[in-house]
């Protein structure tokens, strides 16, 4: 089937390598930089993906999604409704608290958090490098540490430590007393992230006895399938008056806001670089243009439409810019695929035995190519345009 007649002239001149060398050159040029554009942004893109999800395994691993207060007699008029969202994983009765730890040698502050051991989260399960979770949930005020709190306080599995609570306790002559307790440390939490200085674990049971009458209404800790979905839900929530909602955004919310700017700014600054090379295709068209005008007006004088004649010059530009595009894709997802093993050889590696994380999307693959496209086609339109108004008799008078 024969090609139309716009498209068979448009690929022929953009393998062309006869002619005007420095056009060739610029042309070269505008391909190299779009390839190195694309090759780049998918890279980056792909390590910031993955540097956002370890953030979300690590941090929102641990930390609740949303904590939900309610009155006890309430608990089954909105958990039914909420169990019916598909986002939700589980609904689990969850209890938290500000505490004062000593150790031997070290006094600070932590969240200590009351849970069940058949509810934690998967990641949770997985991040214990000391101890036992069956050990931790059959022994009576035992606490979970993460490592660079317990390092921070100087114990290991099997010590003591006082906990003391400012909001439960009670007024004595000397005045207002915090209930305090000693806990056993029957594990050591490693998560890889600042959690691991904040939190503390214990057995719900335990932190309700602790805290007394203090401890008024219910708390449930809502574990989402996408912490990011936890916003809306909030809201959703929160239009029942009985209902105090909290989500995760109100104690790590910065951090993450912070990474999507960086994100964002990443793939401004390097599009930049895609916009650069291809509107330096512009140039290599407007010298094509002008060398090429004797041929132009003799295809307007066969009778060629304007509409033929700018998707000629179209075609030329977006050929250059797809390839350009689609081999920088191509090279970036290859270098994503085998970033590791080459920042090794190269010895840029972060620290011995620490990867970079890497997520390659799919979706986020296409935006970029998308978006390198139509900056390509916003480049060809002036050249294409300028072709279209060629005036033949102009041209061709001398000839």
């Amino acid at each position: 089937m024969p090609l139309p007649v716009s498209l068979f002239i448009g690929l022929r001149y953009s393998q062309s390598r006869k002619g005007n060398a420095f056009i060739s050159f610029i042309t070269l040029f505008s391909v190299a930089g779009i390839f190195l554009g694309v090759m780049a942004l998918t890279i980056v893109s792909s390590v910031m993906n993955g540097f956002e999800g370890e953030l979300k395994k690590r941090i929102l691993g641990v930390i609740p999604h949303l904590v939900v207060s309610a009155p006890a007699e309430y608990v089954e008029q909105w958990q039914t409704p909420l169990l019916r969202q598909p986002q939700v994983q589980q609904v689990t009765p969850f209890l938290q608290a500000e505490a004062l730890v000593q150790s031997p040698r070290q006094l600070t502050g932590v969240l200590l958090q009351g849970v069940k051991t058949d509810a934690l989260p998967d990641f949770m399960r997985q991040a214990l490098l000391l101890g036992d979770w069956q050990q931790f949930a059959s022994q009576r005020y035992a606490v979970v540490l993460g490592r660079a709190l317990a390092e921070q306080l100087e114990v290991s599995v099997g010590d003591k430590l006082r906990f003391m609570l400012p909001q439960a306790g009670s007024y004595t002559p000397m005045g207002w007393v915090p209930r305090q307790r000693l806990f056993t440390v029957a594990g050591i939490l490693d998560t890889g992230s600042d959690v691991d200085k904040l939190v503390a674990l214990t057995g719900l049971a335990d932190l309700q006895r602790l805290l007394g009458s203090s401890a008024t209404a219910s708390q449930w800790r809502v574990t989402l399938t996408e912490p990011f979905a936890a916003p809306e839900l909030a809201q959703l929530l929160a239009q029942d008056s009985q209902l105090q909602v909290q989500d995760w955004r109100q104690s790590h919310g910065k951090l993450f806001a912070a990474v999507a700017m960086e994100k964002a700014m990443m793939w401004l600054m390097l599009l930049l670089i895609v916009a650069v090379a291809a509107f330096n295709i512009v140039s290599a068209l407007v010298m094509m243009v002008t060398d090429k005008q004797a041929e132009i007006a003799i295809l307007k004088t066969l009778g060629m439409s304007d509409r033929q004649l700018f998707n000629v010059f179209a075609v030329q530009g977006l050929s250059n810019g797809v390839a350009g595009a689609l081999s920088g894709a191509v090279a970036g997802v290859l270098l994503c695929w085998q970033l590791n093993p080459l920042l090794s050889v190269l010895g840029l590696q972060l620290a011995p035995g620490v990867m970079l994380p890497v997520d390659i999307r799919f979706g986020q693959l296409c935006l970029i190519l998308l978006s390198a496209i139509s900056l390509t086609l916003l480049a060809v339109w002036y050249p294409a345009r300028r072709a279209v108004s060629i005036n033949p008799a102009e041209i061709l008078r001398d000839e």
